[in-house]
């Protein structure tokens, strides 16, 4: 979450340090242009006003030549007679140009009056001079105003996002313990407190549920346990009676199968009842090899008399720290679903030093299951639409409670492969 929260600070400091480029060019830009614009104004003024004065103090000079006053040079030649102008000017038709001649800077200004032509010069170099060191000291004072935009972008984004820093850091806190209460408190009256006021109202709505969720669970479990137990006797009484038929054997044998199901749907609700409260359970490190020989014992008849090899592969030791009973229903769900699915062929159970991997040959699972393949009541066989399982949810659910991660890949009728991994990627 700090990095969330750092990101949308960097966000607003960007924004403001955006707006203030932004309206710096604009201004330092507007600046510029009216600078220049003044000055070149005010040179055309000194240039009309030189003219003006020259020709009212002589007003009968006809002769070419070259007359100099305090701030600007004139010369005169006949229209016909331009060669006696300078080269740098003698071209030019009537108007105001800019001209740079032996490294200095003019504003020359060309009339023709009466048969005269008139050009009138002003050396501008030091006016250019002091219009590069007014941008210099524009780009200046923009870099300086953007530095200002900067910290005060930082210094405001840090406090808009400290509130919802503060929102985060208390969420976090029942994170993965949705059925303990929280108070969220220290929010002013505005949004965010709005928001906080919103996530703690559904937090207990949401914890109510879960409450009655695990009640329920937990009741009906302890609820059916007592008729399977005596459904369970009856069938190993009557399954001990040497002279039953055949035929009467295997409807014992579907029944014990029913039972079984039952038993491990308990098992399921049970889990799905405590899976947020293991504080109290002993949770040391436990050996998964010896687990999962223990689990797939339980599970072969799933089996049955399928042409399937099932392969115990221990790469490296690998020990888990969590209750027991969470360990047998996780290995328990994805043996017995390989043992279900698979055919013929091979199930390979692998355990290294940070993962168990169930690997089977098997009927695979489509593209359109795979996407909610952890949601409740997924179909796993469109030949058996009656089929709906629990396991792989629960097994999901297992891991979101522990920090495990669990991941699959699997291609239809070429088999599935599972993999729960214990350390944190």
């Amino acid at each position: 979450m700090q990095k969330t929260t750092n990101r949308i600070a960097r966000r607003i400091t960007f924004a403001f340090l955006s707006f203030g480029v932004v309206i710096t060019l604009v201004l330092g830009l507007s600046l510029i242009v009216a600078f220049k614009t003044i000055v070149a104004s005010m040179l055309d003024d000194i240039l009309y006003a030189e003219l003006k004065h020259f020709r009212e103090q002589t007003p009968n000079m006809l002769d070419p030549g070259y007359f100099r006053s305090r701030t600007t040079g004139i010369y005169i030649s006949p229209l016909s007679e331009t060669y006696n102008l300078p080269a740098h000017v003698r071209d030019l038709d009537q108007g105001i140009y800019d001209l740079t001649y032996n490294q200095r800077d003019y504003r020359v200004l060309v009339e023709h009056i009466d048969g005269i032509r008139y050009v009138v010069k002003f050396d501008d170099t030091n006016i250019h001079e002091l219009e590069r060191e007014f941008i210099i000291l524009v780009w200046l004072c923009s870099i300086v105003v953007l530095m200002f935009a900067l910290a005060i972008g930082w210094r405001i984004s840090h406090g808009i996002v400290q509130p919802i820093k503060q929102l985060a850091d208390q969420v976090i806190t029942f994170k993965n313990k949705p059925d303990e209460s929280v108070q969220l408190s220290g929010f002013s009256d505005d949004e965010i407190g709005d928001l906080a006021h919103e996530v703690q109202h559904y937090h207990n709505q949401l914890r109510l549920l879960l409450i009655r969720e695990k009640e329920f669970a937990s009741n009906v479990s302890h609820e059916l346990r007592t008729p399977i137990t005596s459904i369970s006797l009856a069938v190993e009484i009557l399954s001990s009676n040497t002279n039953l038929p055949t035929r009467e054997r295997e409807r014992i044998g579907r029944i014990q199968r029913a039972i079984n199901e039952m038993i491990e749907l308990i098992e399921t609700f049970l889990v799905l009842a405590r899976i947020h409260n293991e504080s109290d359970e002993d949770c040391r490190p436990r050996k998964m090899g010896t687990i999962v020989r223990k689990v797939i014992e339980q599970q072969r008849v799933w089996l049955g008399d399928k042409p399937v090899e099932v392969h115990v592969i221990e790469k490296a030791l690998l020990k888990v720290s969590a209750p027991s009973g969470i360990l047998d229903v996780l290995v328990a769900n994805l043996v017995r679903n390989a043992f279900r699915y698979t055919e013929q062929g091979s199930i390979k159970v692998i355990l290294t030093s940070d993962r168990l991997t169930v690997a089977d040959t098997g009927i695979g699972i489509d593209a359109l299951t795979q996407a909610q393949i952890f949601k409740c009541y997924v179909k796993k066989d469109e030949c058996d639409p009656n089929k709906v399982g629990l396991g792989l949810m629960i097994v999901y659910r297992i891991c979101e409670r522990y920090g495990w991660h669990v991941s699959f890949e699997s291609i239809k009728n070429r088999g599935s492969e599972f993999t729960v991994w214990f350390l944190p990627q």
